[in-house]
């Protein structure tokens, strides 16, 4: 039975709200520069060379490995570069990107897909239709969509999660608001491939508007929809699951496992674009927000530049701080030449402003209690501190989903989660370390038992030859010893025969 809701967590409104909720429709852009690093998986491989004539929804790279999604042309033209550049992603590293100049055409290449009539498809037809446009989770995390599927042999629910993964990002409102079709739609491409018994569309109360959309196309018995109190982070996915079915996903199991499968609502509208309209992933909707600019939100071509989608809307004059994916869990940028990619569902643009200096732990255990996984992030801080990792991993410390709820309620201002973040940064490196250090010490234990080895062979096989040849000498002597015998005896008889002819 559900429980509509969950321990922890924080209530925060939207810091941005907007009268109405609408969807820009971005111009197509000059240039698009495309990362061949994708969210999860190895770097994909170009498969197109600088000179190249590309077209819309053109597959310019991909992977082998079991995460394999291919990249497309996101607009037509011409290559013009495959070289390192800066990607918005935590680690600040630069990636190998493709960079195409529009011809202003926007020629699409034809592609593939079963049409209106997916029931005559089979399930792993339509999977790979899902693959092969490039489908990943458009919620953040980035996960491709065709892996998830190829696991939910026994899913008996779907859940759509159609809750704003933060505060002030308005992206999936607005996508349920002006596609309720197509996300229906999606919902039952997915129930077809998954022979699920149900599907659940999770909303957030204060969306009224979507679901008041999606409550209007829903005409399928097996679709149901679920309004949510409106509290961060209510889409998590194992949140989502405990509150909706009251199922708890155990430390390091997956979803799948209990015959669920979670899908964010853009994902589902994405598949619906892919399999109905045979259109791949090459935009999807942004939301451009903060308070130094009028918040929107644009449906804009994969690899455009952050700044020609915020120059889409009035921005003051002042210094800026950008941030990508959210006011919580989201990524600070330095600059607004990075591209919109996948997993880019929001931009804050704020006015510049003196971070807050942290002060001490006054120990208040403010951050225990909306810590919605239920850990103990005060202890966890102090061994995290102290790169006690041991000790971090008693806490659960990989059970952290770095919602940063504990950081925003902390009045010493300490930002707790960027301490969980390296402690667990700190204990894959260690654990990477003592693997090679494992591996090396198995090396040099094989090489001394291989030595000993050799030492005990090669001993046993000198000890081996120096009896053989023992023994040969004593076979030869004997052998010596009869063939001097026998001359006697040949000598005796000829001075016989001598003496007898006598």
């Amino acid at each position: 039975m559900s429980s509509q809701t969950y321990p922890g967590g924080v209530v925060i409104a939207n810091p941005y709200p907007v009268d109405q909720v609408k969807i820009i429709q971005a111009p197509l852009p000059n240039k698009v520069v495309l990362p061949l690093q994708q969210r999860i998986g190895e770097e994909a491989k170009s498969c197109i060379k600088v000179g190249d004539r590309v077209l819309t929804g053109q597959v310019i790279a991909q992977t082998e490995d079991q995460f394999c999604v291919p990249i497309h042309a996101s607009i037509s033209g011409i290559v013009t570069a495959i070289d390192k550049q800066a990607i918005p992603h935590k680690s600040g590293l630069k990636s190998t990107c493709i960079s195409i100049e529009s011809d202003g055409q926007d020629e699409w290449i034809k592609t593939q897909g079963c049409g209106s009539d997916f029931l005559h498809c089979d399930r792993q037809t339509i999977i790979d239709y899902i693959q092969h446009s490039g489908i990943v989770g458009l919620g953040g995390a980035g996960f491709p969509s065709h892996a998830k599927l190829n696991k939910a042999i026994d899913c008996h629910t779907l859940i759509i999660n159609g809750t704003e993964c933060e505060p002030g990002v308005m992206c999936d409102d607005a996508l349920m608001q002006y596609h309720p079709r197509e996300v229906i739609r999606g919902v039952e491409i997915l129930l077809h491939i998954t022979g699920a018994q149900q599907a659940i569309i999770a909303i957030e109360k204060d969306k009224q508007e979507a679901y008041q959309s999606l409550l209007m196309f829903n005409h399928n018995d097996r679709i149901s929809l679920t309004q949510l109190p409106t509290k961060y982070t209510s889409g998590a996915e194992k949140l989502l699951i405990k509150t909706l079915l009251d199922v708890e996903i155990p430390s390091g199991g997956f979803a799948a496992d209990k015959g669920i499968l979670c899908q964010n609502v853009s994902s589902v509208k994405a598949i619906f674009d892919a399999v109905i309209d045979q259109r791949p992933l090459v935009s999807r909707i942004v939301t451009i927000t903060g308070d130094a600019l009028t918040p929107i939100n644009v449906e804009v071509r994969l690899g455009t530049s952050f700044e020609q989608v915020i120059n889409l809307t009035d921005v003051n004059n002042q210094a800026h701080d950008y941030r990508m994916g959210g006011m919580m869990m989201g990524v600070d940028i330095e600059t607004t030449q990075m591209p919109i990619c996948k997993i880019t569902n929001c931009i804050f643009v704020n006015n510049k402003t003196l971070k807050q200096p942290a002060k001490e732990c006054i120990r208040c255990n403010t951050c225990n209690t909306v810590c919605p996984i239920g850990l103990l992030p005060q202890q966890l801080y102090w061994h995290a501190k102290s790169e006690n990792i041991e000790k971090c991993t008693d806490y659960h410390l990989s059970d952290c989903i770095e919602c940063a709820c504990c950081s925003y309620v902390c009045p010493s201002n300490i930002d707790l989660v960027s301490y969980f973040s390296f402690a667990k940064a700190l204990d894959k490196k260690q654990t990477a370390d003592q693997e090679r250090i494992d591996i090396a010490r198995d090396r040099f234990e094989f090489r001394e038992y291989r030595l000993d080895r050799n030492k005990e062979e090669r001993s046993k096989m000198m000890a081996e030859k120096k009896q053989a040849l023992k023994e040969k000498m004593a076979k030869d002597k004997e052998q010596g010893l009869e063939q001097t015998d026998k001359i006697a005896q040949a000598m005796a008889r000829v001075k016989k025969t001598k003496e007898d002819n006598a």
